[in-house]
């Protein structure tokens, strides 16, 4: 059985968080083909999609794969897949126990940069939507918007389409198509809500998106119900994506205000999401010295384990224009001195095999990064510091944007602070 999964903007991060995952819940995969959009993979066993989609904060669709179709180098899309999609085939594969007016769409994912599609989603939309029509239905096309080659999942839901109908999708290379049904996209609505509609936020020292922290968190590769800490808090957005992925979360941060935010925005995300109590627990602590506050709250019986640490540390100043060289020097000396010594205090609760996924700052100017020079500071403290992707995958993928160290950078258009996200293993 083969699925194929729709991946992020950072589709680097994105592979990275499928790999942990599968890992992490123990799902054999070969991976098929690869590409920025895309990633096939054949398994085993059915896929739970519906979890599987909810847990992951880089993955915009999931994909099964109805049929591989060969197709010549010099042929198009819409040429090589002119006999398959006929009135039975569509009814039987992907239209099928729909009533009323069917709606659909098209959606072209290209495995190789250097296949031709510019127009091919209409094109083939109109050829199946008149296939339809001769076999008697009523039916609805959408496709793409301004030339793009593919349906965000926000026309999907929008449209109604797995609902009403279905996204036809086809995962184009030079030799083979792909020809698959979209089984489920991201619910941009709840994470919108998770990001807007909290109570409390803080726009100044900027927000880790939900999104990113699903991702850091599934870096961590913990199994559900283990007791994950975030001792830079701020606000609660890793304690309450922890809390949805099964997680029991401790967060801690030293800006009184900041853990205040946070319990405000916590108690709205426990009504809002009806969680239980004793799920998390938020309270004022300094990084540097947070095994205190673990340790009095294991005496009293709770988080008795922490078994990793996910946060986005404190990234320093934030800029509105590219920062000199004395700055950044100043910047990476000062975090020096602080990671320094919360590192050294983490070993104190951490096991052999516990991981640390923390954000560093990178520095962006126009396409290149500044970033910490080196990370000796931590790593001779006790922590080894792990690949992002496995090696072996990596050397099968040479479109991914890795840096030198193996890790990978999240950053948004117009920002000039950047996230490196690091992974640490206490050793």
């Amino acid at each position: 059985m083969q699925y194929a999964f729709v991946l992020g903007r950072v589709y680097t991060l994105s592979l990275a968080e499928l790999f942990s995952y599968f890992k992490t819940h123990q799902i054999d995969i070969a991976v098929v083909d690869a590409s920025p959009e895309v990633l096939v993979v054949e398994v085993e066993q059915q896929l739970d999609v519906q979890k599987i989609q909810r847990d992951l904060g880089g993955v915009v669709k999931i994909l099964r794969i109805v049929d591989v179709v060969k197709k010549r180098e010099t042929d198009s899309i819409n040429f090589s897949l002119q006999n398959y999609f006929k009135p039975s085939k569509l009814k039987t594969d992907f239209l099928k126990n729909y009533k009323g007016k069917i709606q659909f769409g098209v959606s072209i994912y290209l495995l190789e940069s250097t296949v031709k599609a510019f127009g091919e989603p209409k094109k083939l939309g109109m050829f199946i939507k008149r296939s339809m029509q001769d076999g008697g239905s009523s039916i609805r096309l959408v496709i793409p918007e301004f030339n793009s080659l593919a349906l965000a999942s926000v026309l999907v839901t929008k449209n109604s389409l797995l609902e009403k109908g279905a996204e036809i999708c086809v995962l184009a290379s030079n030799t083979q198509v792909y020809v698959a049904k979209t089984l489920v996209v991201q619910d941009f609505e709840d994470y919108g809500r998770r990001d807007y509609q909290r109570p409390v936020r803080d726009d100044k020292q900027g927000m880790i998106p939900p999104k990113v922290a699903q991702l850091m968190l599934n870096f961590a590769e913990c199994k559900p119900t283990a007791t994950m800490l975030d001792p830079f808090a701020g606000i609660g957005t890793i304690v309450q994506e922890g809390v949805l992925l099964d997680y029991k979360m401790l967060g801690s941060d030293i800006n009184a205000g900041a853990i205040a935010g946070s319990e405000k925005n916590l108690e709205w995300f426990r009504n809002r999401y009806k969680i239980s109590k004793g799920k998390f627990h938020v309270e004022v602590s300094d990084a540097r010295e947070v095994s205190v506050l673990v340790e009095n709250l294991q005496k009293i019986g709770a988080f008795k384990n922490i078994s990793g640490v996910v946060t986005e540390g404190y990234l320093g100043p934030m800029y509105t224009k590219f920062p000199t060289q004395p700055e950044i020097d100043k910047n990476f000396k000062d975090l020096e001195e602080l990671y320094t010594t919360a590192f050294k205090d983490w070993l104190k609760f951490l096991s052999k095999g516990d991981k640390v996924v923390i954000c560093f700052p990178a520095y962006k100017h126009f396409n290149e990064y500044t970033s910490f020079p080196t990370l000796d500071f931590i790593t001779t403290l006790g922590y080894n510091t792990i690949d992002l992707i496995p090696s072996i995958l990596v050397e099968s993928m040479p479109f991914l944007k890795l840096t030198a160290r193996k890790t990978a950078i999240y950053d948004r258009k117009d920002q000039i602070v950047a996230r490196e996200i690091v992974i640490f293993e206490k050793q």
